[in-house]
Formats: C-alpha cells, structure tokens, sequence
C-alpha cells in the first residue's frame, strides 16, 4: 500500500514565487524528521491525525485541518504522533514575494501555526498532488496551483479592516497629491473625514509608522529625488517638498541620509 509520494520540479516557475516540489505521506508512528535546515518555505498541511512541530526551543501541537511553515534557514523537528500518526501534504517554494504573501495567509515569524477555518484548503492541496502525476502538467500549471492553495489561505478581513484600509489609501493619496504644500496630520484626517487619532491607529496599523512620520519621509524622498535629478537650489527644493524652514529641511534630511542637502548633492557628484 502506497504510503509516500513526493515530486521535485528544478525549475523557477516565477519571480514573485517559484514551485519547488510538492508531496503527501502517511506517516508511521513517531516517525520524525529533522533537527535540519531548508533554504526555502516548507509548508505542511495535516490531513488526518496528529503530531508535534519543534522549532526555537518552543513544541507546537498540529492535529487534522491545521499546517505548519518551515522559514528559510531555521532548524526544525516535527514528528508523528505515537498512537495517532498524522497523513499531510507538503509544498517547497520560495520568491520575492514569497514572505509577503504568506504574512497575508496570517504567517509570519511569530506565528507559523496555520489553521484551515473555512475547510477549503484541503482538497487543493490534495489537487496540486495530483497534478504531479499528470503527464500534461508543467511548472507552470504547478505554480498556478500553488497560488489556489495560498489563496484559500489568504485571511478576510473584516468589515472594521476593510474600512481602516481604504482610509489608509485615502490618506496615502492625499498626502502623494498634495505632499509640498502646507499640510499635516490634521488636513489629512479632515479629507479623510475621521478624527486625527483614529487616523493615527488605522494608519500605523496598516502602514507601520504614523502618518506624520510617512508624510516626512514622503517628503524627505521626493526632496533627495530633485537634488539629484534637477537644478533646483536646496531652498528651492524644500519649499518643493513642503518643508517651510530651511533649518528643519536640514536637520531631518541629516538625520535619515546622513549628510545635509547640500553635501548630498556634493556627493552625487
């Protein structure tokens, strides 16, 4: 009786990711692999049992409906239950946006246990299993199922999320459309049509920073983009990117590039 299959393609099927190999296997009991390192994501769904993912000191109990992700680099065990061995599939990948899009199925470092609420994953990763044996099938056929697995995982958000981020587009809008006049944080949220702090909540929250402190870097880098590409003075250019003291253009252009507008464009040659 067949307890194993695994299928490896040596071939980049793309850029933003690349399919790997795939498999399936009904484990024994305690069966285990590892301590070991991958130079790619693992992902490892349970289709039926359950068993034990170790990583960082930290053991993570996986049962049926649930997966675990393998991260670049970091040394690993998981074993099969004893009495209630698990059955999974596995997919290897990896690409430039690869990271990305897993932190949008809600996996990242912190977090690498995943949980298959809606029960659609299953049967597509059993599907990209399947495919392998296929003699029409190719890496590219491969990769496209590679995403219909990843979009099953990908997390909806919720109506509150749905709306914090289409104010946090407005806001980025704004500020890209009207970054070198005389605005701030509160012309943002007042286009934005929300109260400065929520502003700031959502914002961060979808962002990682605050909208003052974007607004500033959005400026900052519109400003070392006219030092180098045009003759505009450095006054010039400050007044170009919102900035309206000359002594404050300095100071925080200094404190992220390092060297004052002037010595900037001095050093561009």
């Amino acid at each position: 009786m067949e307890t194993m299959k695994e299928y490896i393609w040596n071939v980049h099927t793309g850029e933003a990711l690349s399919f790997y190999y795939c498999g399936w296997e009904k484990c024994a009991p305690g069966h285990a692999f590892g301590p070991a390192v991958r130079s790619h994501y693992l992902f490892h769904f349970v289709l039926k049992g359950r068993g034990v993912y170790e990583r960082g000191g930290a053991r993570y109990p996986v049962e049926e409906g649930k997966g675990f992700l393998i991260l670049p680099g970091e040394s690993t065990v998981y074993a099969a239950d004893e009495k209630d061995p698990w059955e999974y599939c596995w997919i290897g990948f990896s690409g430039a946006g690869a990271s990305r899009i897993l932190r949008e199925c809600g996996l990242w470092e912190q977090n690498l246990i995943y949980t298959d609420k809606a029960g659609l994953l299953r049967e597509e990763m059993l599907h990209l299993v399947e495919l392998n044996s296929r003699p029409d099938s190719n890496g590219y056929t491969l990769l496209g199922q590679l995403y219909r697995c990843l979009s099953r995982m990908v997390e909806k958000p919720s109506a509150r999320e749905e709306s914090g981020k289409a104010y946090t587009d407005t806001a980025l809008a704004f500020i890209r459309n009207n970054f070198s006049y005389d605005i701030g944080v509160s012309d943002i949220a007042r286009h934005v049509g929300v109260d400065r702090t929520y502003l700031f909540r959502v914002f961060k929250r979808h962002m990682g920073q605050s909208p003052q402190e974007y607004l500033t870097q959005f400026r900052l880098g519109a400003a070392a983009g006219l030092l180098k590409n045009s003759a505009l003075t450095v006054t010039e250019v400050a007044l170009s990117c919102g900035f309206k003291e000359l002594s404050a253009f300095d100071k925080q252009f200094k404190k992220r590039y390092g060297a004052t507008p002037l010595q900037y464009r001095n050093q561009l040659g």
